[in-house]
């Protein structure tokens, strides 16, 4: 006859086995499907003669276990502190700088992990829509976490935690943090192109908006030939989406704008609605452009204009060096490198401004202070600026006048 005092012996053994396993591991106990934690440093674990998913907070793996008598306890580790430092105001923009201070008053920090939730009532054991993404760092006892997440779903609440593990195994999670975003289109507009200040654009213009936050879905575009919506003849109108999985998804998620090019935009157009339209707009020819959505409607009148350097506005000009800087802007047709040298009245050079630089298509904006290579303020006069854009599109050039005044 088998020894009761042995049998209960094994059984004990293999209960407290148990315990260490589960503490080891730190597991979130689910009782039923429900999670249930009676504060963040403890999870509740069995009851008699239920069937328990132990789901660990490293790994998707999942061990089913049968209960025994009384509840186990994960303790976390209590030298690991967390402080959010993250704004508590709503972002405008959807690429969100995340930041907590990470302490340990004994080992040094060694793993750190995040995970974001976008949206409301976050599941935290659905690892496939939250997974756990690791954060480099050098292992220390205080560690400042700083990354910038985007969140592109459209959610204007949002969670995220962090997780820190020591040297010698501790570990613990944060609690859950939210990230506010405003919600909805911003009450003013802006075209970065076509460009709004010198109402100018290229023959294939590069068009964007700002002030656009991630809870924008849709906005109607519209493309008028002439001086006005109300006047000009419609070339096309299309409602463009953030979806992926809609044709027009010209709203970039990462930029938090409307943007697309008009030559790629015509041609996906073209073959949606069997039409011919041109790839570029006509030279000298004006147009109007419309975006319309749920909170209002802005529009822009703009020329069209030929050359890799469609055009350059000076501002203000005369312009007096002692009191400001003149703006040289200008607009390219294509991403371009780009010289800008600044001639006197008789064609000596006076300024290289800027030489071979890197710069984007569409509108682009240079400050100058008057000064020549020996850094003294030019003469009272006029002045003539080059523009030189080398692009894939080969070399172009071209010039415009400004005038100092004041010495």
């Amino acid at each position: 006859m088998i020894n009761k005092k042995i049998i209960l012996s094994f059984f004990m053994l293999f209960v407290f086995s148990l315990i260490i396993y589960a503490d080891g591991k730190n597991f979130v106990a689910m009782l039923n499907g429900a999670v249930t934690a009676s504060s963040p440093n403890t999870t509740n674990y069995a009851f008699v003669g239920q069937s328990v998913v132990f789901d660990t907070t490293e790994t998707k793996t999942s061990v089913s276990q049968s209960a025994f008598a009384s509840v186990f306890y994960s303790v976390q580790s209590d030298t690991i502190t967390f402080t959010n430092n993250t704004s508590s105001e709503a972002f405008t923009d959807i690429k969100i700088p995340l930041k907590v201070t990470i302490k340990s008053t004994g080992d040094k920090i060694e793993k750190i992990q995040y995970r974001i939730w976008q949206g409301e009532n976050p599941n935290w054991n659905d690892w496939d829509t939250s997974p756990a993404i690791d954060y480099s760092f050098s292992a220390k006892t205080e560690v400042e976490f700083s990354t910038n997440v985007v969140f592109s779903q459209g959610y204007t609440v949002n969670f995220f935690r962090v997780y820190a593990q020591l040297e010698d195994g501790s570990k613990r999670w944060s609690g859950d943090y939210t990230v506010n975003i405003s919600s909805g289109l911003a009450q003013n507009i802006t075209f970065t192109s076509p460009d709004p200040l010198t109402k100018l654009a290229t023959l294939d213009p590069l068009v964007e908006t700002t002030d656009y936050s991630i809870n924008l879905t849709t906005a109607t575009i519209t493309l008028y030939k002439g001086n006005s919506a109300l006047s000009g003849n419609e070339i096309y109108s299309v409602e463009l989406t953030s979806s992926t999985n809609e044709t027009y998804k010209m709203y970039d998620a990462e930029k938090g704008k409307i943007s697309y090019t008009h030559s790629d935009f015509i041609k996906i157009y073209n073959e949606q609605h069997g039409t011919s339209l041109p790839l570029t707009l006509t030279q000298n020819a004006y147009y109007t452009m419309e975006i319309k959505t749920v909170n209002g409607t802005d529009t822009v009148t703009f020329k069209a204009l030929s050359g890799g350097v469609a055009d350059i506005l000076t501002y203000p000009s005369p312009f007096n060096p002692k009191k400001e800087k003149v703006k040289i802007r200008y607009l390219l047709a294509k991403d371009a490198r780009v010289t800008i040298k600044l001639y006197d009245k008789a064609g000596k050079i006076v300024c290289k401004l800027i030489q071979s630089e890197q710069r984007s298509a569409g509108t682009n904006e240079e400050l100058w202070d008057g000064r020549n290579y020996a850094g003294e303020i030019l003469a009272t006069g006029a002045y003539i600026v080059e523009i030189i854009a080398n692009s894939s599109s080969g070399s172009d050039r071209r010039y415009t006048a400004l005038a100092i005044v004041g010495k």
